[in-house]
Parts: C-alpha cells; sequence; structure tokens
C-alpha cells in the first residue's frame, strides 16, 4: 500500500519545470538565454539578456505580441508610470515609449506605441548580426547597452522554442471531426 503513494509522490515531485509554468530553459551563450515559459494563459518564448549585475533585459513572443522589458532590481517603479527611452545604434536614433509592467520593469513600445510592431524585427536581426543598441533613459539611471551582436549563435535555439510555441498554441479541433490518434 505504501509504494503507490510513494510512486504517486514521486511522480509528481519529477515533473518537469516547464510544466508547473516555468521556463524551460533551451540555451545560452554569452549572458543570453532561450527560453519556453508555458505559463497560462499564453505560453511564450524568451529571449533573456542577463547583465549578472542585476539588470536584465528581455523579448517575449507570444502567438499574439510581443513583449520587450527592462529589468533592474534596484528600480522601484511606480505603477500608471510612462516614460521615454531613447535607443541609439550606428545609424539610427529613436526615441520610444515606456510604461510600468512591474515594480522592477519598463515594457518597452508598448501594444499601444506607434513602431511596437518593429520588435519582431529587432528580434530577427539580431540573429543576422545586428549591431549593439544603446538604451538612454529619461532620469537619472546610466546608459545601458544591449549586446544584441552576441545573439546570434542562439537562432537554432529560438526558432526550436517558436515551432514549440506554435505547436502549443493550435486550436482544438471538434472532436466529430478530429482523428484522437
Amino acid at each position: 500500500m505504501k509504494i503507490p503513494t510513494v510512486m504517486l509522490l514521486m511522480t509528481a515531485v519529477l515533473q518537469p519545470a516547464s510544466a508547473f509554468g516555468e521556463t524551460d530553459w533551451m540555451g545560452g551563450a554569452r549572458q543570453w538565454s532561450v527560453g519556453f515559459a508555458n505559463e497560462s494563459p499564453r505560453p511564450y518564448c524568451r529571449l533573456l539578456w542577463d547583465s549578472e549585475i542585476g539588470k536584465t533585459m528581455e523579448f517575449r513572443q507570444t502567438a499574439t505580441e510581443t513583449f520587450w522589458l527592462v529589468s533592474k532590481n534596484t528600480w522601484d517603479i511606480p505603477a500608471d508610470t510612462k516614460t521615454e527611452v531613447t535607443l541609439i545604434n550606428r545609424t539610427t536614433t529613436k526615441v520610444v515609449a515606456a510604461e510600468f509592467f512591474d515594480k522592477n520593469t519598463l515594457r518597452l513600445w508598448g501594444p499601444a506605441s506607434k513602431g511596437s510592431a518593429g520588435l519582431k524585427k529587432i528580434i530577427k536581426n539580431s540573429f543576422a548580426g545586428m549591431p549593439d543598441v544603446q538604451l538612454t533613459f529619461a532620469g537619472d539611471e546610466g546608459d545601458w547597452t544591449l549586446p544584441l551582436s552576441r545573439v546570434d549563435q542562439l537562432y537554432p535555439n529560438y526558432r526550436q522554442c517558436l515551432k514549440r510555441l506554435e505547436a502549443g498554441e493550435r486550436p482544438k479541433q471538434n472532436s466529430e471531426a478530429s482523428k484522437p490518434f
């Protein structure tokens, strides 16, 4: 009688991390990581840069939208904050809207922002050797450099994540017309 109980408990303990809404990390190199987050209601792919000194930048892509999140563990951002961040690369300077996401995080180019569709293009170009991007904040935060030039080798992992995302978000078919095998 004790063996089935132990087996049931072990099964619950040994579930893959992604089964509980955590990130399944699929690859990483030079401060960059690619992962699949199986969170409800929408799973997403993560392309995360971690400075290892409390600053992170993350691109999140669901089936329907793309996020660019900028975080610092010492920030305490008031709710409803709206500001601007200037993005600078070798040829272009662009001022983009940023808004509160959580107390440590700003979301750049929110869904209602002009040009927010360009986020997927930035992700795509980063895998093709896009130069690093400098971020200049409106307040007293110093400039950050996002090392996009380091991410190219993670392209196969990111493609794999997107395929997994597409496979996981397919709508269910009508049970009368579907084949369960």
